[in-house]
């Protein structure tokens, strides 16, 4: 019940941040003044008293304002689409991590990690605004505040969310891929068209891992790709219940005791049938990608250059997605699945700075136009790159890619002391 933002300090979490990067878009843009004057009136409408703040450490009056009207916007858009809405919970917002710690510990929760993050144990949603900038506030926060709405909907006595289901299989995905959904459709209240690229994206990422939606979800707990089918899949089976159903099927699903029969209940099928169901979808919408692309990697001496990180990228309405990665070996040479076309390669180098932590070096894309080189080796959304390959689909091998700088150049030049 924690969401965080992911920030690019490992290949890892910038694998992260190109899958989630779709919902962190400038909400801050959605409060202009006639907007604000609708959201508050639509608010207003529903008859609920302001959510209790605690503002701890160095939070500005504008950031405590706009982040009290983002809690509002999510109130609406959550009352419009699945017909509950609450005030009854405590937001602890706190640009000290540490000492938002201790708060959480009071409510019962686990201690947050994350320096721009949330989590929402019973009764209170806490958000860290440590490393936080502006325009995710509003995202975590309404993720955070659907998890309010799971806890309402359990009822006083019940402390769970998570239940067995039939033949114990786990259900524990519908909790984060609904808070997932959430969030996603308050994003789209702000800005349009994000639900169907986050959904076109997110078939992107399955198509990557190649495999049926877990019918057992302590199979998958502990390895790196968890949070994948927890959040990102569990925000496609959510999605898909919710074509079938509508999205006040989901909190039902939390009254009628978030188990195996309520269920069947709320959706209209079983878990067996629907496990039979989504793959049947995923052949359709979501199969493993059938093509390869394969090369060398050297540098500018023309020699092999062993241990570069090769990332396959696509854009979905101009966002990027990550449709899997790759190391080159001893010998500069790498290999892996991809799209048919539409994307581009992006390579990165790996440094430690002197505290031992991970930087990752963007020495640049290649793609339909051969290779553009990273001016500064920081990896930005926003900069110029390789235009995506547009020669229909294939495999690509045999390539041969030259960075425009040593490995040693790369990290002298952008590994921080």
């Amino acid at each position: 019940m924690t969401v965080s933002r992911a920030g690019i300090v490992s290949l890892a979490l910038l694998a992260a941040a190109l899958v989630l990067g779709l919902v962190a878009l400038g909400f801050v843009l959605a409060f202009g003044s006639s907007d604000t004057d609708s959201w508050e009136e639509r608010w207003a409408e529903l008859g609920v008293e302001e959510a209790e703040f605690v503002f701890l450490g160095d939070v500005t009056e504008g950031e405590q304002e706009m982040i009290r009207r983002e809690l509002k916007v999510a109130q609406v858009v959550y009352a419009e689409h699945f017909g509950a809405v609450t005030s009854d919970f405590r937001v602890y917002v706190s640009t000290d991590l540490e000492g938002l710690n201790e708060h959480i510990g009071e409510h019962g929760g686990g201690e947050l990690e994350f320096a721009c993050g949330g989590t929402a144990p019973r009764g209170a949603v806490f958000l860290a605004l440590d490393e936080c900038e502006a325009e995710d506030h509003g995202w975590i926060l309404a993720h955070e505040y659907f998890h309010m709405l799971q806890w309402e909907a359990r009822g006083p006595g019940r402390n769970r969310l998570e239940e067995p289901g039939p033949g114990n299989t786990w259900l524990g995905w519908i909790v984060e891929g609904s808070a997932v959904y959430a969030h996603t459709r308050f994003s789209e209240a702000l800005e349009g068209g994000i639900l169907g690229s986050r959904r076109e994206g997110t078939r992107v990422v399955w198509s990557v891992l190649g495999q049926a939606f877990p019918k057992y979800f302590s199979e998958v707990s502990g390895t790196p790709e968890e949070s994948t089918w927890v959040y990102r899949l569990g925000f496609l089976a959510v999605d898909w219940l919710v074509d079938r159903t509508g999205p006040p099927a989901i909190l039902k699903f939390f009254r009628l005791g978030a188990h195996g029969a309520a269920f069947e209940t709320a959706f209209g099928l079983s878990v067996a049938s629907f496990h039979d169901a989504f793959e049947r979808h995923r052949q359709e919408v979501a199969p493993p990608f059938a093509w390869i692309v394969a090369g060398t990697v050297v540098g500018p001496d023309g020699m092999p250059v062993e241990g570069i990180e090769v990332h396959i990228t696509v854009r979905i309405e101009g966002r990027p997605w990550s449709a899997g990665k790759t190391e080159t070996d001893s010998q500069g040479e790498f290999e892996s699945s991809a799209p048919g076309s539409a994307y581009t390669l992006g390579f990165f180098v790996l440094c430690l700075g002197d505290d031992g932590t991970p930087e990752w070096i963007h020495a640049g894309h290649w793609g339909g136009d051969g290779f553009v080189g990273d001016a500064d080796g920081s990896y930005d959304d926003e900069e110029d790159r390789a235009e995506p390959f547009a020669d229909g689909e294939r495999d690509r091998v045999g390539v041969v890619i030259e960075l425009p700088e040593t490995r040693e150049s790369l990290i002298a030049k952008g590994c921080k002391d």
